[in-house]
């Protein structure tokens, strides 16, 4: 099975966009790994995590032993999440090539193996670019905003900051595909820069649709999951909403770059 169906990238439509993703979850190398590991870490923070949380902050008895079970919960979220997105979009890569095969889960970390930090360095760059981008656009608007003492104004740079901020992300977004395809990082970005235009329209509106559709299916996923515990329905929800991302994602990327 693969994520486009058969299909071209020339071809490719919204309505691929969407059922990519559910047909991502019934390709077990590409779906069970995330959903799992997603469960793995979402138990391991719980019981992390439950102590403090159970005792209260008030009865922890020190800052020191307060912060070594968060610090410790969060390392494990912050490098299984990088996994995971390395993992997916490496995964997504492969799974939407012109061979149409399924990788294995082998196969897979072979690949990461060569182009995971490539992967993982061109998410690096556009986070630090983006988040930069953000604090400074905020800068701008709150400082405006003291300036002009204007409700008006205030909102207008506000809208603004947004519409550049989106434009940006869109432009950039693309880069951890490329490396996932077999760029460097640094290439990854520039090629989403250019890649990418032309495009922003489908981008936008093909991710505002399919972030509607992927809404209410996590509703319902999380109905199903309401009997189990907190920490291992969230977690099941998480995982499926990362699969819906990385499978819908792949098939936007090979959409806006077929020749």
């Amino acid at each position: 099975m693969s994520l486009l169906n058969g299909k071209k990238g020339k071809d490719l439509a919204f309505s691929d966009y969407v059922s990519s993703a559910v047909r991502g979850l019934f390709m077990p190398y590409f779906s069970l790994p995330i959903i799992l590991l997603g469960v793995a870490v979402g138990y391991a923070t719980d019981l992390v995590l439950k102590p403090i949380l159970a005792d209260g902050f008030a009865n922890v008895g020190s800052i020191g032993a307060m912060a070594g079970p968060i610090a410790t919960a969060s390392g494990i979220s912050i490098v299984t999440g990088i996994f995971i997105a390395v993992y997916g979009q490496i995964y997504g890569a492969l799974a939407t090539t012109a061979k149409g095969a399924t990788p294995t889960i082998g196969e897979t970390v072979s690949v990461i193996g060569q182009r995971g930090l490539s992967v993982f360095a061109a998410g690096l760059l556009v986070t630090l670019a983006t988040v930069g981008i953000f604090v400074v656009g905020l800068v701008v608007v709150i400082g405006g905003a003291v300036a002009a003492n204007d409700a008006g104004v205030t909102t207008g740079l506000f809208a603004l900051f947004l519409i550049v901020y989106i434009y940006l992300m869109m432009r950039l977004g693309q880069a951890g595909w490329f490396a996932a395809d077999g760029m460097g990082a640094v290439d990854s970005v520039k090629a989403s820069w250019s890649g990418t235009q032309g495009h922003l329209l489908k981008i936008f509106f093909w991710s505002l649709g399919g972030g509607i559709v992927f809404l209410l299916i996590g509703i319902l996923v999380g109905l199903l999951t309401s009997s189990l515990p907190a920490a291992i329905g969230s977690s099941i929800g998480t995982g499926i909403g990362l699969v819906f991302t990385y499978a819908s994602g792949a098939v936007l990327y090979r959409r806006i770059t077929a020749k």
